[in-house]
């Protein structure tokens, strides 16, 4: 018996050994109270247990693998472990769910249709938004054979403004119709993120891939799609939704990221997603309908869409939209809300809300800062569609005005500055826009939207206005001799322009003012308009004793009264006398600009000579190299240095100032030749400039 009994312990070493064990308590996150009925599920195994009275639980599996191990609680926040080894006195802590404000109107809203589908939306002056779409130029122009979609927001870096978008060649999209997994779903499938740089917001250069898909058998092998752009500390975070092969209707989405030390990239991927749906419902078998389910899960127990990341309150806010197992529709309408992730870092971990879901609508996801809280601009699929909404806490929000027109997907402009009105975090941006035609399943192009009547910017235009020397000629245009129109639209009772303490507004196109000016002096001089439109096809011409001299294109700085210097592209030669100023807007739009002032600088002989000359070794300003093609750079700068360039039919590109070893970017520039025009104190000098 005894080396019978004696085998047998031989025999049981190694399967004790080799058994492992999952194995702890649940317990309450405020409380530390154990929790029982705690639904665990070991996912890999397929295995699942309900927690005992004094909340423990133990799972025993046959090798020491990574597995996820989930918990559900009614009343709790659904969490699981992922790539976790087997673990034993596992300490496991839930949180309460918590009602969003929301939510609670939400629970209101699902009593009748007649509630779901007035929503009492505020009709506040200060909050209401209402929008205009302006197609683009360059790259971004409509073209059937590239689908564009889903632009983030827009942001300015060394003068030139970024965005980037989710990229593809267009093709028929079966939306599920197809028994080949290869085929394309959605507009969306098989896309890369790319980017683009513009000069001014509407011309466009197409710059390249920023993000591609991954490689097979990656958690992005199929498609990356839908980014966001979040800068912070000189660091460049873009977050975007990527899927796995095969996108059939059951596959669920996951929220990704990349970073790099320069919107230009190179950028470099995480190697695991930064959030992922809830994963508590249950698919119906037997089924491939995202419909067919036994249990619905979570509002984001689907998909996790439209990232946006906000820092705020020293936190890292991940905005997104969250589509639900077996969705439902409401009063005709969609069932997708929003929530909400926080980290310490921008990269995460990112932790759910408490408070998810924090709306009751919105398919695409708009969000900016706004004193100190958060807005939003909830657009679409629910009952409080077409409303702007605040949170002083990032979470429980209310609405505070309408949003009327709202175009597809805002990817709205970054500035630096939150602004004082509730409304400049969307002043501007780009969306998108869906065609049927050409391309089955549809495709899609980039345009940019404008806020109608935008709050003023607290942070003017980044070309200061600088003060005038004594010796410049200052008309103050409020002191016109006379003013008239050669149209017939007088909107506001004014045949012409209207005098405010400072300057002129309510300024139509082909409405014109003159003045009685004195050259005292004979010469060449600089002519310089300080003014400021939000419109575009804006243009003001000067005439003096009814001959034109001058004819320029205003660039809209997306403000009313934040006045920029406009140097014109003439030089105005005149004889010492009294002359008849006409200052004319003869651009296309019905309403033009505003105008402070315009100013007379004399150009010396020396100065007057040189801006017909184009550099060689008796130039002070030097500029290397030309022709070029990304960039160049100024020499020989011993103070700032403004600088403007111009296309060769006198429209101003870009302008703005440098410093000793400072560059000045070109790369939103198409091929051609452009004149270059830099000054400093007391020398003025101009060149044409190659970009090649």
């Amino acid at each position: 018996m005894k080396p019978f009994y004696f085998l047998t312990v031989l025999l049981l070493i190694p399967l004790a050994v080799m058994s492992q064990a999952f194995s702890g308590l649940v317990t309450d996150d405020e409380t530390g109270t154990p929790l029982n009925n705690v639904r665990i599920r070991l996912v890999e195994n397929n295995q699942e247990q309900i927690t005992s009275n004094d909340g423990s639980f133990s799972f025993f599996v046959g090798a020491n693998q990574q597995k996820t191990v989930q918990f559900q609680k009614e009343g709790y926040i659904f969490k699981d472990i992922q790539d976790v080894l087997p673990t034993v006195n596992l300490s496991v802590k839930l949180r309460k769910k918590k009602t969003s404000s929301a939510t609670t109107r939400w629970n209101d809203y699902l009593t009748s249709c007649n509630t779901y589908s007035n929503p009492r939306i505020p009709n506040d002056p200060t909050w209401n938004v209402e929008f205009t779409e302006t197609n683009l130029t360059g790259d971004f122009a409509a073209n059937s054979r590239y689908t564009r979609r889903d632009p983030s927001a827009v942001i300015q870096y060394n003068g030139l403004y970024y965005v980037w978008y989710t990229y593809k060649i267009s093709e028929r999209s079966t939306y599920f119709n197809t028994n080949n997994v290869n085929d394309n779903v959605f507009p969306w499938d098989h896309a890369d993120l790319y980017y683009a740089t513009s000069p001014d917001g509407y011309q466009w250069t197409e710059r390249g891939p920023a993000v591609l898909r991954g490689a097979s058998g990656s958690y992005d092998d199929r498609s990356v799609f839908t980014p966001e752009i979040f800068e912070h500390e000189n660091k460049f975070y873009l977050v975007y939704q990527a899927v796995k092969h095969p996108y059939i209707e059951r596959v669920k989405n996951t929220v990704a990221m990349s970073v790099a030390d320069s919107p230009d990239g190179p950028w470099t991927k995480l190697e695991k997603p930064i959030l992922r749906p809830t994963d508590n419902g249950i698919w119906s078998p037997n089924s491939t309908s995202r419909f067919d389910v036994i249990e619905k899960g979570d509002f984001d127990s689907h998909k996790v869409h439209d990232p946006c990341i906000r820092f705020y309150k020293n936190k890292f806010y991940l905005y997104y939209k969250g589509e639900r197992m077996g969705e439902d529709r409401y009063c005709g309408q969609r069932e997708i809300r929003w929530g909400v992730a926080i980290a310490d870092q921008p990269t995460g971990p990112y932790v759910k809300s408490e408070y998810n879901p924090i709306t009751t609508t919105g398919h695409e996801v708009s969000v900016w800062n706004y004193k100190e809280g958060i807005a939003i601009i909830q657009h679409l699929d629910g009952p409080e569609r077409g409303s702007i909404q605040y949170a002083e806490d990032g979470v429980n929000f209310e609405m505070m005005g309408k949003a009327s027109n709202v175009p597809d997907a805002l990817g709205i402009f970054r500035s630096d500055t939150d602004g004082t009105s509730p409304r400049f975090g969307v002043s501007w941006g780009l969306c998108h826009v869906l065609r049927w035609d050409q391309v089955g399943g549809g495709w899609m192009f980039l345009r940019r939207f404008d806020l109608v009547n935008p709050p003023a910017n607290p942070n003017p235009d980044p070309d200061p206005n600088p003060p005038t020397d004594t010796d410049d000629l200052v008309i103050e245009v409020e002191n016109f001799s006379d003013t008239g129109t050669n149209n017939n639209y007088t909107p506001g009772g004014y045949f012409g322009v209207n005098a405010t303490d400072i300057g002129v507004n309510f300024v139509n196109s082909q409405d014109w003012m003159e003045f009685d000016v004195t050259f005292p002096e004979s010469g060449d001089y600089e002519l310089t308009y300080f003014i400021s439109t939000p419109m575009n096809r804006a243009n003001v011409q000067m005439q003096i004793d009814g001959q034109v001299v001058a004819n320029d294109v205003v660039r809209n700085n997306r403000e009313w009264d934040q006045y920029y210097p406009l140097i014109s592209q003439n030089t105005i030669t005149v004889d010492a006398g009294i002359y008849t100023i006409r200052v004319t807007a003869n651009g296309s739009n019905r309403w033009q600009w505003n105008m402070d002032k315009f100013q007379f600088r004399k150009i010396d002989s020396r100065d007057a000579s040189i801006l017909s000359q184009n550099f060689d070794e008796g130039d002070k300003f030097k500029v290397f190299p030309n022709p070029a093609t990304s960039s160049i750079s100024i020499t020989d700068i011993k103070k700032t240095l403004s600088y403007t360039i111009f296309d060769l039919q006198g429209v101003m590109i870009h302008t703005g100032v440098l410093k000793t070893g400072a560059v000045i970017s070109l790369t939103g520039l198409s091929k051609g030749a452009y004149l270059i025009k830099m000054k400093d104190d007391d020398y003025i000098q101009s060149s044409v400039l190659i970009k090649k």
